[in-house]
């Protein structure tokens, strides 16, 4: 691990980590305020806004006035649909607003409570990555951002007017020119405008125009962002650990849908799944497809197994005018895996994604297939008992048109 990044196996080692992070940036021990975190499902992923992550950036969004047309549609459309509202027309309340339904801005999500960002990092974690809760001294970034060591909530009533005015540069009136945004982001507490944002001790900063502006601080000596990384053989652990501590879905949202949540997953038995569990079959080079790949059974499989368990890849599907037709070899990857019906081409969301189905072959000239396929579902099922060691066949032609061929 680097100096900025640490490392916890358990809910106790992770309680270390809080504490090493508080002496990192100098906070004492009878500190009121300390450290933000935020939990991440995936430990590389970045520090980016949902505006700026999903829209193009601040190029995009600036050019074609996309936060404006958003806000404005958002705060026209808003009050007939929930009774949360802000308790005034403060441009900043409804953009906390519009963070806490799910509505792209340039916030970015923080708690005060470093349990909850780790209930975060591991909540919709299978355990297939490795997870991260960031920490992060927001006083340490606004005495850069506005000069002060200080962090403001720009919508509370009796907040000083001068304290006010130097964070609104990073929330201009709707259809001004975003030129004027600063350049790196700032902290912000919001106004608790709902009880999620209150029970989850939540903390904003908003990005300038500098995407990355977060991102770029990792690393930097005397850094105000620190990393501690969740391994993925723990993160069912520390759920379990969580849970017994009382952090669950109803910690996180206090209401009805919460609950219902909560219980889904305490009630939920337990099963651990061998990655051997259901397989049948491996790749070989293919005895009926002369210098071709073919999948091999490597036990005896009964007639109408299901084959192939938990390949449940989604297919993509292409119109046939649409595809690439240089290079060649990118084209054939079409033309040899497609599943194609109408001139559209079904495919695997991503030609690196493709599993053991769509390596079968086609039986010889005068042979029978052994594989079939559901041509609702594309689930593939033995035909007939397969003994170990023969190549799976099947007939493309019974759910799938040639490459080309007239409809």
């Amino acid at each position: 691990m680097s100096k900025t990044q640490m490392k916890a196996e358990s809910v106790r080692e992770f309680l270390t980590r809080v504490e090493e992070v508080r002496e990192a940036f100098e906070f004492e021990q009878d500190d009121v305020w300390g450290p933000w975190f935020r939990g991440q499902q995936r430990h590389y992923w970045r520090l980016n806004p949902k505006l700026y992550r999903d829209y193009g950036g601040f190029g995009n969004v600036k050019k074609d006035h996309l936060e404006d047309e958003i806000r404005e549609e958002f705060i026209v459309r808003a009050p007939a649909l929930s009774e949360t509202r802000p308790a005034s027309n403060d441009d900043w309340e409804w953009y906390f607003l519009m963070q806490h339904f799910g509505t792209p801005t340039r916030l970015l999500d923080w708690t005060e409570g470093a349990l909850l960002a780790l209930y975060f990092a591991v909540k919709d974690n299978r355990g297939f990555y490795d997870a991260a809760v960031w920490a992060f001294d927001p006083y340490a970034l606004n005495k850069e951002a506005i000069g002060k060591e200080e962090v403001i909530p720009p919508s509370a009533t009796g907040v000083h007017k001068d304290d006010k005015e130097l964070i609104d540069p990073w929330l201009p009136k709707r259809f001004k020119n975003m030129a004027g945004l600063p350049k790196i982001p700032v902290a912000v507490y919001p106004t608790h405008i709902s009880r999620r944002i209150s029970t989850q001790h939540s903390c904003f900063t908003i990005h300038g125009q500098n995407e990355m502006g977060l991102d770029d601080l990792e690393g930097k000596k005397n850094s105000c962002l620190l990393k501690i990384i969740i391994p993925g053989f723990s993160v069912m652990g520390i759920r379990k650990e969580l849970d017994t501590c009382g952090i669950d879905e109803v910690t996180i949202y206090p209401d009805l849908g919460g609950l219902g949540r909560a219980l889904s997953v305490k009630w939920q038995p337990e099963r651990q799944v061998s990655p051997h569990e259901g397989v049948y079959t491996r790749l070989k080079p293919s005895q009926v497809h002369k210098g071709g790949i073919g999948v091999f059974a490597i036990i005896k499989i009964k007639k109408h197994s299901s084959l192939f368990s938990d390949d449940n890849e989604e297919m993509v599907w292409i119109s046939e005018g649409t595809l690439p037709t240089t290079p060649k070899e990118i084209r054939r990857l079409y033309d040899d895996f497609a599943v194609i019906k109408e001139k559209r081409y079904g495919c695997p969301t991503n030609f690196n994604r493709l599993t053991m189905s769509w390596f079968l072959n086609e039986p010889k000239p005068g042979e029978h297939p052994n594989v079939g396929c559901d041509t609702q579902t594309y689930d593939f099922f033995a035909l007939r008992d397969i003994e170990a060691g023969e190549e799976l066949t099947v007939d493309y032609s019974k759910y799938s048109d040639l490459p080309g061929a007239k409809t």
